[in-house]
């Protein structure tokens, strides 16, 4: 009896020996996974604190690109670095921590974009005409794809906006029966383009741009891929056979005159007058030779770009040949409005189609409808589609938003 207590003592101590010895290696194995916990988080918690102040940085300050470097941040070291190529800015934000001799790292990387401001349907910075009057948006108006103001929606009726709207001030009235099918968000403001800089440069380049100086010039577009360029005062009239030999980088810019423009558009190009008073008119239909709505593989494209006003003309000698107009291209006006010719003095013509993004400096007249009605009773009635194209690939030179903005965020 002796000896079986005694190999039971020992067998019992040798099983708790080793239960022990289990529980300090687990006891041990769960300090070391707490720690590699801890760490990690702290790691990556600093690495996306750099990455949000980095994105901060850019947005205030398009310029911004003065790295953090071993900030010490939460126990750990923080280190933000930047990189620009072509209109992206890249943030990188790596955040370490050292957890007894392992050092821990964690990284977030932000893609930030300078995107043009073709990515709004609709874009005003007073919803108000160069005279100050107020216009609205009536029953019947449908902004088709994102709005934006720096101004104010004034809202008669029950206008439709089918993806977000955006502001600085609250909608008048603000208890109003407008269809907001995207939503809507007040209190943003988005500065307005001071310049075409980027665009006269690319036309006055002599060896890949065009440009007229000084004179009135008459553009046409030919739907065999022709464009036609007249310059009256001094006898110039030539037809190119394609756009790219028209303009090598697709820029056309008359300086310190006005443009005048219609046909069909075989390619991709941004055309536009620049200087103090200079304007565009369109005298008729603008039309792309491959319509996005029906093919969005339509390699056509047109920007037009203004210092002044763009205006849609009419003759009142042939009224008929001025009814339902069609404009396929993006409008932009640096100082202007983009307005119709007699819009309240001449009967009703229908409506005014334009395909692409429309940005005003004031909001031209385009039309006058009975308030609260779809009852037009001078000028055009608005029908101002937007070109889904324009999102990823906006026409050329379209003025940026001046701020970039958060694109995409990949986290380890």
């Amino acid at each position: 009896m002796g000896k079986l207590s005694m190999i039971y003592v020992i067998g019992l101590g040798i099983l708790v020996g080793y239960v022990i010895l289990n529980m300090n290696t687990s006891g041990n194995d769960a300090v070391k996974n707490f720690s590699l916990y801890y760490g990690r988080t702290v790691a990556h918690d600093i690495a996306v604190s750099g990455a949000n102040i980095g994105c901060s940085e850019a947005f205030w300050d398009q310029a911004y690109v003065i790295p953090y470097s071993n900030v010490d941040f939460l126990g750990g070291k923080m280190n933000v670095t930047f990189a620009v190529a072509g209109n992206r800015k890249y943030v990188r934000s790596i955040g370490s921590v050292d957890i007894g001799p392992a050092k821990i790292r964690d990284t977030v990387v932000a893609q930030l974009r300078n995107q043009t401001l073709a990515r709004y349907a609709w874009f005003t910075n007073l919803e108000a005409n160069r005279g100050g009057q107020i216009t609205s948006w009536s029953t019947g108006d449908t902004a088709w794809g994102p709005a934006h103001t720096n101004d104010k929606f004034n809202i008669n009726g029950s206008p439709a906006f089918m993806k977000k709207a955006t502001a600085w001030q609250s909608a008048v009235p603000k208890k109003n029966t407008a269809v907001w099918a995207g939503g809507y968000q007040w209190g943003i403001k988005i500065p307005y383009p001071t310049n075409l800089d980027n665009f006269v440069t690319a036309a006055i380049d002599p060896a890949n741009g065009r440009s007229v100086n000084g004179e009135d010039a008459y553009l046409t577009f030919n739907s065999s891929g022709s464009i036609n360029l007249r310059v009256p005062t001094t006898g110039y009239d030539s037809t190119f056979a394609n756009a790219n030999q028209f303009s090598a980088n697709g820029a056309f810019v008359v300086l310190g005159a006005n443009l005048f423009v219609e046909g069909t558009l075989v390619g991709d190009i941004a055309i536009g007058a620049v200087g103090v008073g200079s304007s565009v008119n369109i005298t008729g239909d603008i039309r792309y030779n491959t319509n996005p709505l029906i093919n969005p593989a339509s390699t056509d494209k047109l920007g037009i770009y203004a210092e002044n006003d763009i205006t849609v003309t009419y003759d009142k000698s042939n009224p008929a040949a001025y009814y339902n107009r069609m404009i396929d291209g993006s409008i932009f006006t640096l100082t202007g409005e983009f307005n119709v010719q007699d819009a309240k003095d001449d009967p009703p013509r229908g409506p005014l189609t334009t395909l692409g993004a429309m940005m005003q400096y004031y909001r031209g007249e385009v039309g006058v409808v009975i308030p609260g009605t779809q009852v037009l009773t001078s000028g055009y009635s608005k029908n101002f589609r937007y070109d889904d194209r324009l999102v990823e690939n906006p026409p050329k030179y379209f003025p940026a938003m001046g701020r970039y903005l958060l694109y995409s965020w990949r986290e380890n």
